[in-house]
């Protein structure tokens, strides 16, 4: 029994030095690096610690060590994104660390002859290229890369490097003005040596290798397919009726439920009632200012005069010249209105529209612009307004050309997509009317047009396939009734003065402009349209 128990105890004492062992070696190897897969340099116990204990004990130890980490790493790659690496290395030895890297991130990493000594750093979560380059400048390294190697040597190694030419073939952007943000990343032995051929829209570059793949990471992001938009308008023009002299009343009529964007500011207003092209001395002997006008000035919300006068007040084509003391006349600051529609608010207002009496579609235009790119569109006619200037021999006012004018809606629109998808529209609509022409001299033939032209500038952001919607275009038409008593009615003379009445009313009409703005989806045939024919909503339940 004494000899059982003695037995036991020396069995006991065995297995715990076993133990003890073994643990003394973990702690020793895990010092280096959690991504290690080799052991790294204790810094207390010397470089030798690693090797110490009997040869039996270090077959066990890489097992014991494996299994830690693997379980330790796999912990990691569950909260890091994929391609990010962490670090921490306590004077380990900077050959170890970029072949730790090069297995980590599975790019050849091949260090010079010079590339020596021990390093430390600890990084959390970073990519591992940037890793590399925070590693090279502590340590007054630098690195250049060629495809999926990467040599890694002294600074003053790669400055003595010879000059490398590289050609790059852009697709997109232009290589006068790739070359032109180039031109500024080039070293001092590279400097103006950049060139760009216009007919190939190619650029070439010569400079070091390391400053070449910078150089080349800022082509590939400058040379992006550009972004566009296709615009598809629809232009509707509503009859208002007695009680809508303010407009539709959009707040009554329509209820729509979902998300609804406010009106985005600012945006201005302004507009003229102008004589073009006629010279200021003409003015004052054909359309001298009319006696006894006046002139009636009102001062609304926001600053904005509103002027109504009777006088004439001519403007040179492209230029805003006041010949007079009074102001020119502005139109009121509430004619035009803005706002944005998704598709369910968008397909109630059509329908809404399609239930009023006299309404009218007058265009539906469509048009595709780049990114950034202004996109103009027209419905209307061109006007040709006469240029006159002085004959000195005659001393008469002679027409030596034209210049043209666009009436009717003219839409300016600008995208501009940011990087969420939200497209911001720098919109300027403009309505043009011709009043008439006024005769300047009935011997010689010479009249002047006049129209009337309402504009605005305004700048909206809205999503893909949400809609624009301009309101507040209010027109007043004088339309004349015929009413006559049949057969009666048509007796020459006599018919006309008993059996005839003629009336005369004014009728007002809405014009208002819906803008829908699509991002192109270049990889389908259809531009990532909706059908026209969705566009009209479902009856509603009864």
């Amino acid at each position: 029994m004494k000899k059982k128990i003695i037995f036991l105890g020396v069995l006991l004492t065995f297995f715990i030095a076993i133990n003890g062992n073994l643990h003394s070696r973990a702690e020793d190897v895990t010092g280096g690096s959690f991504l290690t897969e080799a052991p790294a340099i204790d810094a207390e116990n010397g470089a030798d610690a690693a090797q110490t204990g009997p040869p039996a004990d270090t077959q066990a130890e890489p097992e014991i060590e494996a299994s830690k980490e693997k379980s330790e790493y796999d912990m990691m790659s569950e909260r890091i994104a994929p391609g990010n690496i962490t670090v921490d290395f306590k004077e380990a030895d900077i050959r170890t660390v970029l072949r730790i890297l090069s297995e980590k991130s599975g790019v050849n990493i091949v260090a010079s002859k010079d590339v020596a000594g021990t390093i430390t750093i600890r990084l959390n979560n970073v990519y591992w290229e940037k890793a590399l380059d925070i590693i090279c400048k502590n340590y007054g390294y630098a690195f250049e890369r060629d495809g999926n190697i990467i040599r890694v040597t002294t600074v003053e190694n790669l400055k003595q490097e010879e000059l490398t030419t590289e050609v790059f073939s852009l697709n997109y952007a232009n290589a006068e003005d790739v070359a032109v943000a180039v031109a500024e990343m080039l070293s001092s032995r590279g400097k103006d040596k950049v060139k760009f051929d216009e007919r190939t829209n190619v650029l070439i570059v010569t400079d070091i290798p390391t400053n070449l793949y910078k150089i080349r990471q800022v082509v590939d992001k400058l040379d992006k397919r550009t972004p566009q938009v296709l615009i598809e308008a629809k232009i509707i023009e509503t009859t208002l009726v007695d009680t809508e002299n303010l407009g539709i009343d959009w707040t009554v009529k329509l209820s729509a439920y979902g998300a609804k964007r406010p009106i985005t500011f600012p945006f201005t207003v302004s507009g003229t009632l102008s004589y073009l092209g006629i010279p200021k001395d003409m003015w004052n002997t054909f359309m001298p200012r009319v006696e006894g006008t006046t002139d009636t000035t009102t001062t609304g919300s926001g600053g904005v005069t509103v002027t109504d006068t009777d006088s004439f007040f001519p403007i040179e084509l492209g230029q805003f010249r006041q010949w007079s003391d009074s102001p020119f006349p502005l139109t009121e600051a509430d004619q035009f209105t803005f706002g944005t529609l998704d598709f369910s608010q968008f397909s109630l207002v059509l329908e809404y529209l399609k239930s009023r009496r006299d309404t009218n579609v007058l265009s539906n235009p469509r048009i595709a612009t780049l990114n950034n790119q202004e996109a103009n569109i027209l419905v209307g006619t061109i006007l040709a307004i006469p240029k006159f200037e002085r004959n000195p021999d005659t001393g008469t006012m002679e027409v030596t050309g034209y210049t043209e004018k666009d009436l009717g809606i003219k839409l300016n629109v600008i995208p501009h997509i940011n990087a969420s998808g939200d497209i911001v529209v720098d919109l300027r609509p403009e309505i043009s009317d011709l009043l008439g022409f006024d005769t300047l001299d009935a011997s010689r033939g010479l009249v002047a047009p006049r129209y009337s032209t309402r504009e605005a500038t305004t700048q909206i952001m809205v999503r893909d396939g949400e809609t624009i919607m301009i309101g507040g275009l209010i027109r007043e038409n004088t339309v004349n009734y015929k009413k006559k008593v049949p057969w009666l009615g048509d007796i020459p003379v006599l018919g006309r003065a008993l059996f005839t009445k003629t009336e005369e009313t004014i009728q007002k009409t809405e014009l208002i402009i819906f803008m829908t703005v699509h991002l192109i989806n270049s990889d389908t045939s259809d531009f990532g349209l909706v059908p026209s024919s969705a566009l009209v909503p479902m009856p509603a339940k009864k």
